[in-house]
């Protein structure tokens, strides 16, 4: 069987910058009111947001599936926010990249 989750990982800081990444992200690209596919993908974000939000250090557990729109927050953050913990963005997108 096929492993569903990639293992990330990440302490309680690293994934609260991941969460506050996702949950912009997740605002931004699919604003309330778009189509159904939209908003499920803005709430099946917001759903992982809300895990990292929690998690309190070791491995995070990521949706394989969402890798590509997890990727894309992280980048999009990086863009929009420059100056909130760059290195923390930087350090996350390297593990997700590998």
């Amino acid at each position: 069987m096929r492993q569903r989750y990639v293992m990330l990982e990440a302490d309680n800081s690293q994934a609260a910058t991941l969460a506050k990444s996702i949950t912009a992200y997740a605002h931004a690209a699919f604003p309330k009111g778009g189509s159904e596919c939209a908003q499920a993908s803005r709430e099946a974000l917001l759903e992982t947001a809300s895990a990292c939000q929690l998690h309190e250090g070791g491995e995070l557990a990521l949706r394989k599936r969402q890798l590509g729109l997890i990727r894309a927050a992280l980048r999009w953050y990086a863009e929009a926010y420059p100056d909130d913990n760059p290195a923390h963005i930087t350090l996350l997108r390297q593990a997700l990249d590998r």
